[in-house]
């Protein structure tokens, strides 16, 4: 795998007189089957160096608005400003969601609570009597309506990994505002064995909604729901089992061609005639690539397109690829993946380490057998 550092020069989202449906930082490039572009240059549009705007975050999920617009839509997020690197422990902290809005080559960050007082945009009650939180997953845009899932997060301790995942959320927020229209738990713990919420992806009168189910055994298989679009809402929601699409969430099966445990967070998306799975190894630095010819697979044409650099190091972790298809002419896809520190004080003393890193990748060489 050739591996080279790309400095994007020209302006972000210069948009492409070849692809009017794409968004694009720079203007077509090329990268040859197998290599790997380095991109630096996002950072500086995502987390640009001024006060009361996000410094740092995890989850790096895009949702295209139109040709020039897309929302970044974070996990758990620091704002604050940040001095040669080092971010003050006075820095605010959101446990939830922070939304971004990129427009042209403007970026505003989106929170609730108020400027003195930032939370969460979407916020949830507490779940048995534990404090919850809403964790961003994926979604999509029509009619001026954001259609976006939420996991539902239930704190039950202090510690770095006391929490589980409780249900899956669907809202709905008018796109001028982000003022919610309405919200539905489409599925509890109990309801379901599969987290429901990635990879949205639309074909032939169905939205595609993926998911991924955790086992003790330490797999985690790739899941799949659909529903159709009605009346601005999504209704009449099937599960595919394996042969048939049903009713019953419990009965969905794990889709067949995936021999790596899928990520909790991923990306299904359409090119070409194909659909593609872009996911992280859940335990492990390697992001792979799938494809198939229906939105429920079977799934091949395995490629390992990217091994993590920053997964040697011990003191830190990886998580998390997403590919984001709306950036950059058809022959080229932008990737994301997420870092953090095993030491939470790093998170301060070295203010890069949370937040994502970028590469881009050829499309033919993930479609290419």
């Amino acid at each position: 795998m050739k591996i080279k550092l790309f400095l994007l020069s020209s302006l972000l989202f210069v948009l492409s007189c070849q692809q009017p449906d794409k968004q694009t930082t720079k203007d077509d490039f090329s990268i040859e089957d197998g290599e790997i572009v380095i991109d630096t240059k996002m950072l500086e549009f995502l987390f640009p160096p001024e006060k009361d705007i996000l410094t740092g975050g995890d989850g790096a999920i895009s949702i295209q608005i139109d040709n020039s617009k897309s929302f970044w839509l974070w996990g758990d997020s620091f704002l604050g400003e940040v001095t040669d690197n080092k971010r003050p422990e006075s820095s605010t902290f959101i446990m939830g969601n922070v939304w971004q809005l990129l427009d042209g080559e403007t970026v505003k960050t989106i929170t609730g609570g108020s400027p003195l007082n930032p939370e969460s945009l979407l916020t949830t009650e507490k779940v048995n009597g534990y404090p919850a939180i809403l964790w961003p997953m994926h979604g999509f845009v029509k009619n001026d309506i954001v259609h976006v899932f939420m996991s539902t997060i239930v704190q039950t301790g202090t510690g770095t990994w006391d929490f589980y995942w409780y249900s899956t959320v669907y809202y709905r927020l008018n796109l001028s505002d982000l003022s919610v229209i309405d919200q539905q738990e489409l599925l509890t713990v109990e309801q379901t064995n599969a987290h429901f919420g990635f990879g949205v992806t639309e074909h032939d009168g169905f939205y595609y909604v993926y998911g991924s189910n955790p086992q003790p055994d330490l797999t985690a298989g790739l899941h799949v729901a659909r529903a159709r679009l009605v009346n601005d809402k999504l209704q009449d929601w099937e599960y595919f089992d394996g042969n048939n699409w049903v009713h019953d969430a419990k009965e969905s099966k794990s889709l067949p061609g995936i021999d790596i445990p899928v990520s909790e967070q991923f990306s299904v998306f359409k090119q070409d005639n194909k659909f593609i799975l872009l996911t992280q190894d859940r335990f492990k630095p390697e992001i792979y690539t799938f494809i198939a010819d229906t939105p429920q697979g079977p799934w091949s044409n395995k490629k390992l397109i990217y091994t993590i650099p920053e997964g040697e190091d011990p003191a830190l972790f990886t998580y998390n690829a997403m590919a984001h298809p709306q950036y950059g002419p058809d022959d080229n896809l932008l990737v994301s993946y997420c870092i953090n520190a095993k030491n939470i004080p790093d998170l301060y003393s070295d203010a890069s380490i949370y937040k994502p890193r970028f590469f881009w990748v050829s499309m033919n060489s993930l479609l290419n057998k």
